[in-house]
């Protein structure tokens, strides 16, 4: 969707290689923001400390969240858990942008530290476990997707999916499994064609089931547990990648989730591609203010939202701001995540061709042709086409 990789979400793989595009989401979890009462029960103590820690990452607030992981650890046998949780915030916020860290061997540290529970886990066949051991092969399989190694991001991927399937299995009322086992079928089952080509060839292509991946995800949602609002999030992710016929419930469980946690950017921001995917420009405008009013002024997200209002303006035939107008044409790739790079090349070019500089315009336009990469949707090719023939928005007054 455009400008759609705004991902806070859960633990995902994708197998992939060279410059084939990777989508990993790393789980954001629900709820809980009181406060832990004296008198609860040592299983709804942890419970509640989970669902802090999945609050706080929800909220945007990543060095909560961790701090909360560390609180969990220190209680007898979470260990794993708080392991698994602090890994998946801080691939959260690495999904942001990749170029934010070269070093990755912490992470890769934390997800083979999660991998050697594995065995145990598969001989005891404890649910729980088989959900953590899963949780290491996700995490490892997009990690090994991000460095190009093709094998292991397929064969990671094939042990999560055969971790979390005999994680339901052993315990077919744990309901949260059905979140990452969801999106796993659902990718497995959308690779990219080259892969699909050699998938019959190759034991460790993940396989899929498109009959249960996104079912699995509402179950989730419609359980109303810890993993409810993630879902939320992943299914309208999925849906406006494959399922547009299904667009009216993804915007309800976006809109729902940016009233929910209105101080976090990425929300609001997936929100207005929602918009934008559909051509609704004024709700789009809509949401871009509530952003501004609501998340905090966090210049990583507010660069996205600048770059919207472009769109929007183009579509709506608006007038663009002299600071606008400033601000775009000065923000360099080092302020960007390296998906909205040419994204914001296209939106200089609208703003070039806004103030009649035809010929400066129209080379922003080439070169988002010419880049042709795997984070410029069709639909920002197509344009980037059609401003090489004509403005892409009309000339402002003089």
């Amino acid at each position: 969707s455009p400008l759609g990789h705004l991902y806070c979400t859960g633990d995902e793989f994708l197998v992939g290689h060279g410059r084939l595009k990777y989508r990993f989401y790393i789980l954001v979890w629900l709820l809980g923001t009181s406060a832990i009462a004296e008198s609860a029960s040592p299983d709804a103590v942890l419970l509640e400390l989970e669902a802090r820690i999945l609050s706080a990452r929800l909220q945007g607030d990543y060095p909560a969240a961790i701090e909360l992981t560390q609180r969990l650890a220190a209680e007898p046998g979470q260990e794993s858990l708080a392991l698994a949780l602090a890994l998946d915030t801080r691939l959260t916020e690495l999904s942001w942008d990749m170029r934010a860290t070269s070093d990755v061997t912490d992470l890769i540290n934390m997800a083979e530290t999660l991998i050697t529970t594995c065995k145990p886990a598969k001989k005891s066949r404890s649910a729980e476990a088989l959900f953590v051991c899963g949780r290491g092969h996700f995490a490892r399989s997009y990690l090994s997707a991000m460095q190009g190694n093709l094998f292991k991001a397929g064969s990671h991927g094939s042990e999560a999916i055969d971790a979390f399937e005999a994680s339901l299995a052993a315990d077919p009322d744990k309901i949260a499994v059905k979140l990452p086992l969801g999106m796993a079928y659902f990718y497995a089952d959308h690779l990219p064609p080259f892969v699909k080509l050699i998938a019959p060839l190759m034991w460790f292509i993940p396989t899929g089931n498109s009959s249960k991946s996104l079912p699995y995800i509402r179950d989730v949602i419609n359980g109303n547990g810890v993993y409810a609002d993630a879902a939320r999030f992943i299914l309208s992710d999925l849906i406006m990648q494959q399922s547009p016929e299904h667009m009216q419930e993804a915007m309800q469980a976006l809109d729902f989730l940016a009233d929910r946690y209105p101080m976090n950017p990425r929300l609001h921001l997936a929100r207005i591609a929602g918009y934008a995917y559909q051509e609704a420009w004024p709700q789009a405008s809509s949401a871009l203010n509530a952003m501004k009013k609501e998340a905090p002024e966090d210049p990583r997200f507010m660069v996205i939202g600048d770059i919207w209002e472009v769109y929007i303006a183009r579509y709506l035939e608006a007038e663009l701001s002299n600071t606008l107008q400033r601000d775009i044409l000065a923000l360099t790739p080092a302020e960007l995540p390296t998906w909205a790079e040419d994204w914001h090349t296209l939106a200089a070019g609208i703003v070039l061709d806004y103030q009649g500089k035809r010929d400066l315009a129209t080379a922003r336009y080439q070169n988002v042709v010419d880049q042709n990469n795997d984070y410029a949707s069709g639909w920002l090719q197509e344009l980037a086409e059609q401003g090489l023939t004509k403005p892409l928005i009309k000339v402002r007054s003089r």
